[in-house]
């Protein structure tokens, strides 16, 4: 994980200031505790797609860092943010989800940016 450090400012900075401007936005009084914390979960999440396929060799990347996966992630995290919660357990959830997917997203976005960028769906194993 060499660039553990970057994935995770990376993520917490791209997270936690998405955050604030959805903060901003709503038109009510603004909860600047929120973009704090969904920016700190992001900052730990960071690095959560080189745990999961971690970098045995120069050409690890394979599904879950793939396009298709990116793909399959934001169409989730969109269904996430469309669900109406009922509880808070509900409405942590989601806090968690998103800020945990947009994390994920963020990491993959700056992994296209290297030389070996990201295969299109990759293989299992």
């Amino acid at each position: 994980m060499a660039n553990a450090t970057a994935h995770r400012l990376g993520a917490g900075l791209t997270v936690g200031l998405t955050s604030l401007t959805y903060e901003l936005n709503r038109g009510e009084q603004a909860n600047l505790a929120r973009p704090l914390a969904a920016s700190s979960i992001a900052a730990l999440a960071g690095t959560l797609p080189d745990i999961l396929e971690p970098a045995t060799s120069p050409r690890h990347r394979q599904v879950l860092h793939s396009i298709a996966f990116a793909g399959g992630l934001g169409y989730g995290m969109y269904k996430l943010y469309r669900w109406e919660p009922e509880d808070d357990w509900g409405k942590l959830l989601q806090f968690v989800g998103l800020a945990v997917g947009g994390a994920y997203l963020v990491h993959l976005a700056m992994d296209v940016c290297t030389p070996a960028s990201l295969p299109l769906v990759g293989k299992l194993g």
